[in-house]
């Protein structure tokens, strides 16, 4: 009887230490989770299929006019200074 009941506790031992140590995993996982998606380079993997998307320009003057295209939408500093928003 002694050792029917002492298979019993050490099976419901066992049981108990796997779901601890699932808990344990799920919560060291949770915690990486976090810290990836606040870090910078959790920002850049999440964010790099949107900048790869991007067409990369064919030659040196498509790059050129693309950069004084966006310079152009850019607000100046005269012009934030006099309330321009700022997009």
């Amino acid at each position: 009887m002694f050792s029917h009941i002492s298979l019993i506790l050490a099976e419901e031992r066992a049981k108990d230490m796997r779901c601890a140590a699932t808990r344990a995993r799920r919560r060291r996982e949770a915690r990486q989770a976090q810290r990836a998606a606040h870090s910078p380079l959790g920002w850049f993997a999440r964010h790099a299929r949107d900048i790869s998307d991007a067409p990369a320009p064919e030659s040196y003057e498509d790059f050129l006019c693309q950069t004084a295209q966006s310079a152009m939408r850019e607000p100046t500093a005269a012009g934030r200074s006099q309330g321009q928003a700022v997009h």
